[in-house]
């Protein structure tokens, strides 16, 4: 029995000594300038290197030590390195110092982050906090000029309107080029969602996100990285992270701003005078004005100095358990055409919550209302801007009897602004719940389900004042859209260091399910002009309601691997699945590899102390675009009346082998920093060759039907980009400028076949030409023996015809880009931000109209004030005349170079001067921060071009459509006075 008690405490100090010999340290690495945890930090047994692991994406580790281990060190990239004694510790929190000031941040890349100088593909990051204080509507507008490969226009100056975000140029021509937006990891709905066209006013969906809220803005740009998404990430992909909570005490910031926008470049249109010398130049009369002659300036009638303000509240905090976020802001923008505005109420709450070392889970929603009230625009008779451009100023705005004069040739626009309501209202909640639980040391599994809902309603009333209304004696709509969109993301994650060797190893699987249900009834007939709901229309004239509902599956994963740091190499790959494709092509896989080589950490670099880094990367990566409407590949059939009899008819052919459109993308690239980061320099160079287009061929009359949606044709896009950041005086004088050139063309269609007179422009999608190049006559000038315009025969037949038409522009830049400078100088704070575009050609089709001298009845540009009225007068501005040329037959207005324009220019887009309160005020006022400024919005414009404006696009995010001005509402001049407050 002692025996037997002795072998069992012996064995039981064995067990004991066993169990002692290992232990398991925990802990946090957080970086010591921001207070922020830092993922990817190496964590080894100084004695023992085989022993390590690396910190998971919220900067926590786990590491099982042996007793005998004395020392533990901690290394990141770009970080002094840390040793720690272990003692008899269990936890050990670091904070690690930076060793250098540049690329040593962490970036948002799909599924997770990473350092900035470990990336081997072609990311962008953003932080917006340099341009919180120039108060906008859209997050795609808070970027503009901020990065190389993106070009974003303003389409309009409508307030909450459209932008168009294009990625390294265009890669289809009917399935989409807008990027593919993901916010926390949700992929988000985007566009216009209206269902009442306003001709380039287009609602944006991404208004209803508070630009505030964000935190920073990833874009990735190549296909290495962008393959992670797979078929939706040809067009790129935005990586949008808002704001969370830090492990602090509780701090408040509150911020307000108020300012007023104004039209910054009025057209120059003539007064009656010069109008009654013109008609009489045209008909041969002799009409002298008198002093009672009537001169309405109808663009001040229309337009007005509008204010603009923005309020916002902020909290955040926590402790080492939960830590939140909180805002609320309301937004109200007046446009700078009366009656226009944009309203946006709008509130965020970001939770995060720790249980144990193991489980971790959160939450983040957003919610918010917006008001969007419009006016018809562009190519409309009844749009307020346009009609005060066209309308001759003998007109007046009232008759005798103070009733709206409705004599001209187009409709007064002053009761469409006073009258008329076009109100579309917005909700939208957008959040997503979030689990990780870690299941070993560097193995973690997370769980993101996200839920995107978007309503809007839309109410148009024109009523019998109107001319428009006055037609049917009162018009009304009403729309009502529903789109969700329900995302599920589920990852495991592996991180592990291995002496000098890391790897990075992630796995998922996702899938989304998108539902749009629309409505639309259209009414006339009303008995009173304040009776504007369709509930008082004596007659329905339209009614439709529609649902549809599309889903995707996929599977992706990455491996990343690094030797020593110096050795990079990335593989990612998605295999998706959508319901817009048949069984024959329903699933696709999606591929990329990237390497790099950080030459600036060998042995032989060592001595050359200006350079402190230089890395090398490429890589190539396959991603596709299913953007067409759902449904493409199967039989359609649709409802018919025969005779008052309810049936069905075919609409649409079937085509089983319809798939998605594929891009094949390669990318080198080099990355640089001098004297120690204070330079750092950024090059790359790409290739993208886009297959299978989606596009409707022709099909024969016998078939019943018109066309067929199949994959017919290629396109390309290549170019170089380059950024330069330069801390130019340590902590006072920093800047940055981007370049970017694109080129593109289209390498093949169906037959070869082109496609022509696309849109106001003319435009042409060619072969071996850049897409939607603009096509007509090419004007050589002005005949000065006859007045009328000379264009250039160019098959040489005698003869002007459509075959003499030929290529007269590119909407395409040669250059696009910014050039940001920050200053910082005591208490003062200065950012001044460029944007520019080079090269592109812009079609004027207002010209057509205001300088047609006489083909049309509108009121005229000053130009005409150098036409053409005698014999021998040199002159580019031709005849007064409402005839062709006798000869050839054509009009002097006709679509032609005459109306091409040279689109370059420079803008100060932004101007923000800031004065900080120093710390002795705060004090006396119990503050942590006091912050009072200025700022500028397209503050200059140095341009040759004539138009309103150089940026505008009169067709809104139309992807063939594009450089093309036609009456469009201009981009507008803010100048705003903010404070900011941190309690």
């Amino acid at each position: 029995m002692v025996k037997k008690l002795l072998l069992l405490l012996m064995l039981f100090s064995v067990l004991a000594s066993a169990y002692a010999q290992k232990r398991t340290i925990t802990g946090t690495v957080t970086d010591k300038g921001t207070n922020e945890t830092m993922p990817g930090v190496t964590v080894i047994v100084k004695s023992n290197p085989s022993n390590g692991t690396i910190t998971g994406p919220d900067g926590t580790y786990s590491l099982e030590v042996s007793e005998n281990a004395k020392f533990l060190v901690f290394s990141f990239v770009g970080m002094q390195k840390v040793e720690k004694a272990i003692g008899d510790q269990t936890k050990i929190d670091v904070a690690l110092a930076s060793d250098t000031e540049s690329l040593d941040e962490v970036v948002v890349v799909g599924y997770g982050t990473e350092s900035k100088r470990l990336l081997t593909s072609s990311i962008s990051d953003v932080s917006l906090r340099e341009i919180e204080e120039v108060p906008t509507a859209n997050i795609d507008e808070a970027l503009q000029g901020k990065t190389a490969g993106v070009r974003i226009n303003s389409n309009s100056g409508t307030p909450g309107g459209g932008i168009s975000v294009r990625v390294r140029g265009m890669s289809s021509i009917s399935a989409g080029n807008s990027p593919l937006y993901v916010v926390d990891g949700i992929p988000i709905i985007t566009g216009d969602q209206g269902q009442v066209g306003f001709s380039g006013q287009n609602i944006d969906a991404l208004s209803s996100i508070n630009p505030s809220d964000i935190e920073s803005i990833s874009i990735l740009k190549d296909a290495s990285a962008a393959a992670i998404y797979g078929a939706r990430a040809t067009n790129g992909v935005v990586l949008i992270t808002t704001k969370q909570g830090k492990a602090q005490k509780t701090k408040i910031n509150a911020r307000a701003s108020f300012g007023i926008e104004q039209m910054w470049n009025k057209p120059d249109l003539l007064n009656s005078e010069q109008w009654l010398e013109y008609q009489n130049d045209l008909t041969g009369n002799n009409i002298n004005p008198g002093i009672d002659t009537t001169n309405t300036d109808w663009i001040d009638e229309v337009t007005q100095i509008a204010p603009i303000s923005n309020y916002e509240v902020s909290a955040a905090g926590g402790n080492d358990k939960t830590k939140y976020f909180l805002s609320g802001s309301y937004f109200t923008r007046k446009g700078i055409v009366k009656s226009t505005a944009f309203d946006r109420l709008s509130g965020r709450l970001n939770l995060d919550h720790r249980f144990n070392d193991k489980l971790n889970f959160g939450a983040n929603i957003s919610l918010s209302g917006s008001e969007n009230n419009r006016v018809e625009g562009d190519q409309s008779l009844h749009a307020p801007l346009a009609v005060a451009i066209s309308l001759p100023p003998t007109y007046p705005v009232y008759n005798s009897n103070g009733e709206y004069d409705q004599s001209g040739p187009y409709a007064n626009p002053v009761p469409i602004i006073e009258d008329a309501v076009n109100k579309a209202n917005a909700f939208r909640t957008l959040g997503n719940a979030f689990m990780e639980y870690k299941i070993i040391d560097g193995l973690k599994f997370k769980t993101n389900w996200g839920y995107d809902f978007y309503m809007l309603n839309e109410h148009s009333y024109d009523p019998p004042t109107t001319r428009q209304g006055n037609q049917t004696n009162g018009m009304g709509f009403e729309t009502f859209s529903r789109s969700s969109n329900f995302t599920s993301n589920n990852t495991l994650n592996y991180i592990k260091a291995f002496g000098e060797h890391n790897i990075n190893l992630l796995g998922g699987y996702s899938f989304e399910k998108y539902n749009r249900v629309s409505s639309f009834i259209k009414g006339v007939e009303f008995p009173h002009e304040y009776l504007e709901y369709l509930e008082s229309a004596a007659t329905i004239q339209d009614a439709y309601a529609s649902v549809n509902e599309t889903g995707t599956n996929s599977y992706f994963g990455r491996f990343k691997y690094n030797y020593q740091y110096k050795y990079i190499l990335a593989l990612t790959g998605r295999y998706d699945g959508s319901s817009r494709f048949s069984d024959n092509y329903r699933y696709g896989f999606f591929p990329g590899a990237s390497v790099a080589w950080r030459i600036s950490e060998e042995a032989f670099m060592e001595d050359i102390d200006f350079l402190s880094e230089l890395k090398l990367k490429g890589g190539f990566g396959i991603t596709g675009n299913d953007r067409i409407g759902s449904f493409r590949s199967l039989s359609l059939y649709t409802a018919a009346n025969y005779a008052g009899v309810a049936g069905i008819m075919p609409v649409q052919i079937a085509n089983p082998d319809l798939k998605w459109e594929t891009t094949y993308q390669s990318d080198i690239g080099l990355t640089a920093g001098f004297l120690d980061d204070k330079i750092t320099v950024d090059i790359s160079y790409y290739l993208k060759k886009t297959k299978d287009l989606l596009l409707d061929r022709p099909l024969p009359p016998s078939s019943g039907f018109t066309v067929l949606s199949d994959n017919i044709g290629e396109m390309e896009n290549q170019g170089v980009e380059l950024t330069i950041n330069a801390n130019i005086i340590e902590d006072i004088w920093s800047v940055n400028f981007n370049i970017s050139h694109n080129k593109n063309k289209v390498t093949k269609l169906y037959n070869g076949q082109p496609i022509e007179d696309i849109g106001r422009g003319n435009q042409r999608i060619a072969e071996g030409e850049p897409i939607s190049h603009f096509y007509g006559y090419n004007a050589l000038g002005v005949d000065p023996s006859t007045g009328y315009m000379v264009f250039e025969d160019v098959n040489n037949d005698g003869q002007l015809t459509d075959a003499d038409r030929t290529i007269i522009g590119d909407p395409h830049p040669d250059f696009i880009g910014g050039f940001t400078n920050t200053v910082n100088y005591k208490n003062f704070e200065l950012n001044v931000l460029f944007q520019f575009s080079y090269g592109n050609d812009i079609f004027n089709a207002t010209r057509i109209y205001t300088e047609s001298l006489g083909v049309s009845g509108d009121n005229q540009s000053t130009n005409i004030l150098d036409r053409w009225q005698n014999v021998g007068d040199q002159t580019d501005v031709p005849l007064a005349t409402t005839t062709p040329n006798p000869i050839t037959k054509i009009y002097n207005n006709v679509e032609s170079s005459r109306f091409i324009e040279d689109g370059s220019y420079l803008r100060l887009k932004n101007l923000s001067l800031g004065y900080k309160f120093d710390q002795q005020v705060l004090d006396k006022l119990g503050l942590n921060s006091l912050k009072v400024y200025f700022s500028a919005k397209n503050l200059l414009t140095f341009t040759k071009y004539s138009g309103l404006d150089p940026e505008v696009n009169y067709a809104g995010n139309d992807d063939v459509v594009m450089g093309v001005e036609f009456f469009t509402y201009p981009s507008v001049r803010t100048f705003t006075f903010g404070i900011n407050i941190g309690i």
